[in-house]
């Protein structure tokens, strides 16, 4: 490829990481967060359910037969059980119908019965719109973030329309990250820390980006296809093929459990089913299960699963509930057994990790937290070029500043993480204001550690400050939730608390990680070593050349 071109695949590729550097590095770790979001945060973050055994399916089914008994008759077409752990901090027991509005519009409506995960004491009951049950459901910390890494809380459009965009922007760089670097397989490598701060930016950057190429392009295409597919895609689709009705192509592609209803009245044995099911699988992990047909001998029991190892975000098991008998199993676009579904069902566990176990999820979170970090080098290595060579056309002051606010931005997220885990255990409030204290800890530390790095006139004691600030904030947690929760690490460990366990120890982990960077880290820009270092920290960029 000729210079000329190279160079200019170089200067897309250097703006690309400019103009979206910062939101990239909030995206990605907060990626690298979410993937442990469902289920070992949602359980960290619910005591209730910590170190919860398997459901007592008789019990259930006892609570199940006498809350049939207190509604209409028109509400048991739809019976939903939602088991507590995975999804749910408590038992949800919920019977569903569709009733025709004056505008000609279906609304669904719900009773829903609230049960303590252990005991299963009643805890609560709620009739009304199942948009309203929705929007009353309880939000953790692990909801927030993952929220959060989807749409950055601006909701739908916008918000998943900027992180689609984010998406792509990534896959983009990786594409031409690897035009650029025509040197490939030498720059796995190459790695200079002591020649140069900008030589240490630029290897960082290259090493991670080569590494990563792969994870890199993956998430940036499946984090694109699941921000804009929604707002895009889907409008398009359904105008295109379904006369603009969005609703009928949602229902082609997962349509609703049709149960063949026979008239004849039928007892159903759900216990018996789950029992035999969840002792012959194992390695998944009971989100809910759907009766349809309550009372039928066509009765239809769907088990929604989570967990195993094929790509898919979930897998729904057909029971016939009378019998027992399963009818088919399928993953959320499965039922289409085209290409399509295939792809479609792949998007969300690619993104996310949720396949292959625990040890695919470490590996999504660390090479996640690398992409954090391939987005804030790219944008040091901007402000090294300009602030300390050629290429500047804003004074040293200005590049400086920005420098401070990268520092800032990135930091804070980091920063905001932590504070959620003790907005978790000191906050106790009504469901219905949990999201807004969650909000005040996220975005309160988040702008304090800004105003922070913004005031500061080194950035390099600045970024020592604020990881020797997430080493005690980190350390701190476990120690927190050991006196609020009772669960210190040593008796979570004795009572099979694994992931309570788990999150702890990995905090502690991050803490001393974090701290040995505070104590590591310079407390100013170091210089250049030698003169030729000196030559090679200004030269302008040459694409074809391994140093900069």
């Amino acid at each position: 490829m000729r210079r000329d071109t190279t160079k200019k695949f170089y200067i897309v590729h250097s703006w690309l990481g400019v103009v979206t550097g910062i939101l990239l590095f909030i995206v990605a770790y907060t990626g690298a967060f979410s993937v442990f979001g469902r289920p070992e945060l949602n359980v960290w973050s619910n005591p209730e359910v910590r170190g919860l055994n398997s459901p007592d399916f008789a019990a259930i089914e006892d609570l199940v037969r006498q809350h049939a008994q207190s509604v209409d008759s028109e509400y048991l077409h739809h019976v939903r059980v939602t088991f507590a752990g995975a999804r749910s901090p408590t038992l949800q027991i919920i019977f569903e119908k569709e009733v025709e509005l004056p505008s000609g519009r279906q609304e669904h409506r719900v009773v829903a019965f609230e049960h303590h995960p252990k005991t299963l004491a009643q805890q609560g009951r709620f009739e009304g719109s199942l948009s309203e049950w929705f929007q009353q459901w309880p939000t953790d910390m692990a909801d927030f973030m993952v929220t959060f890494h989807g749409d950055l809380h601006l909701g739908s459009p916008w918000g998943l329309v900027l992180t689609g965009v984010l998406g792509l922007t990534l896959f983009c760089s990786a594409v031409t990250g690897v035009i650029i670097h025509r040197k490939f397989f030498k720059e796995l490598f190459s790695f200079r820390p002591t020649r140069s701060l900008r030589l240490l930016f630029t290897d960082t950057h290259k090493v991670l980006g080569v590494w990563g190429l792969l994870f890199h392009a993956v998430i940036g295409f499946t984090g694109a296809f699941l921000g804009l597919v929604l707002v895009l895609l889907v409008p398009a689709a359904a105008f295109v093929s379904f006369s603009g009705d969005q609703e009928k192509l949602v229902e082609t592609f997962v349509p609703e459990v049709e149960p063949t209803l026979t008239g004849t009245a039928a007892k159903s044995r759900p216990a018996r089913i789950l029992t035999d099911f969840s002792e012959n699988n194992p390695e998944l992990v009971l989100i809910e299960t759907d009766i349809h047909g309550w009372g039928d001998q066509g009765e239809v029991m769907a088990v929604t699963t989570l967990g195993g190892d094929q790509l898919s975000a979930s897998r729904t098991f057909e029971f016939n509930a009378a019998s027992g008998e399963l009818l088919r199993d399928y993953t959320a676009f499965g039922r289409q057994e085209s290409a399509t579904g295939v792809v479609l069902d792949a998007m969300y566990p690619l993104h996310f990790g949720n396949f292959g176990g625990l040890l695919v999820k470490i590996v999504w979170s660390v090479l996640g937290v690398g992409t954090a970090m391939l987005a804030v080098t790219g944008m040091m290595i901007w402000v090294e070029r300009r602030a300390y060579g050629p290429e500047g056309r804003l004074s040293v002051n200005a590049y400086h500043r920005i420098s401070r606010f990268t520092v800032g931005s990135c930091m804070g997220v980091v920063v905001a993480s932590l504070a959620l885990f003790y907005g978790q255990l000191l906050v106790n409030v009504p469901p219905q204001k949990q999201f807004y204290w969650f909000s005040v800890f996220f975005f309160g530390s988040w702008l304090l550690v800004i105003a922070w790095a913004l005031i500061r006139s080194n950035s390099y004691r600045t970024i020592k400050e604020l990881f020797a600030a997430c080493a005690l904030l980190s350390v701190g947690v476990p120690l927190l939730n050991a006196v609020v929760t009772g669960d210190a690490l040593p008796l979570a460990m004795m009572q099979g608390k694994w992931i309570t366990a788990g999150v702890d120890m990995t905090l502690l982990f991050f803490g001393g990680l974090c701290a040995w960077l505070a104590r590591r880290l310079p407390s100013a820009r170091p210089q250049p070593r030698s003169r030729s270092t000196v030559e090679a920290t200004t030269r302008p960029y040459e694409p074809a050349g391994d140093t900069v």
